[in-house]
């Protein structure tokens, strides 16, 4: 028996998107951190900085723990891309001449950072921030914040001079499926309405 009225035939609910899925400039933006928790699964980053508009959508960058090289860097490498974006973010809160203080390993320098963070954003402070698709050499198919720098800064900073631009790399629009054509109604979904007599 088929009893449409049971739940699992209801349509799924829908989904808030960042900004309404559209690439470019966010204002009014709060930024909020979470840490893994135990129950995440394994893999899961150590931190998330999340970002979430005026609506209540919300999109994240995520942050592990820089602990072996990889095909595309080196250690040295990922610490000063990851301490970047960490100096970025903090002086988007702070000010631009806050101190960070001297880290004795990149895992120290990611928990002393997000916990900065964490106690900053807490204030309730609104943020600027850029949203793309990623890079035009890396193009996604979700909203994220800009990974790399400039992406975010205080809502106090005056609108035209922002730093926050497009820039010549950066993915504005949402991936495409390749080779997405439309085909016909299957001979088996035509047999179901033809001949039926409404």
């Amino acid at each position: 028996m088929i009893n449409l009225n049971d739940s699992a035939f209801d349509a799924k609910a829908g989904v808030a998107i960042f900004n309404e899925g559209k690439a470019g400039v966010v204002e009014n933006v709060t930024l909020t951190v979470n840490k893994r928790k135990p129950e995440d699964k394994q893999g899961s980053p150590e931190y998330k900085l999340t970002f979430t508009d005026e609506a209540g959508a919300t999109c994240n960058s995520s942050f592990w723990y820089v602990e072996q090289a990889t095909s595309y860097a080196t250690v040295e490498e990922q610490i000063k891309k990851q301490g970047t974006i960490l100096k970025h973010v903090l002086h988007a809160i702070y000010g631009g001449d806050f101190q960070l203080p001297n880290f004795q390993s990149a895992k120290e320098m990611l928990d002393g950072c997000m916990k900065l963070v964490r106690e900053g954003a807490a204030a309730g402070h609104k943020f600027r921030m850029f949203a793309n698709y990623g890079s035009t050499q890396s193009v996604k198919n979700y909203i994220q914040p800009r990974s790399w720098v400039p992406f975010v800064e205080p809502m106090s900073v005056d609108a035209a001079n922002s730093r926050l631009k497009v820039s010549n790399i950066d993915a504005m629009a949402r991936l495409d499926k390749d080779n997405v054509t439309t085909s016909a109604p299957s001979a088996s979904a035509e047999a179901a309405t033809v001949g039926d007599d409404w």
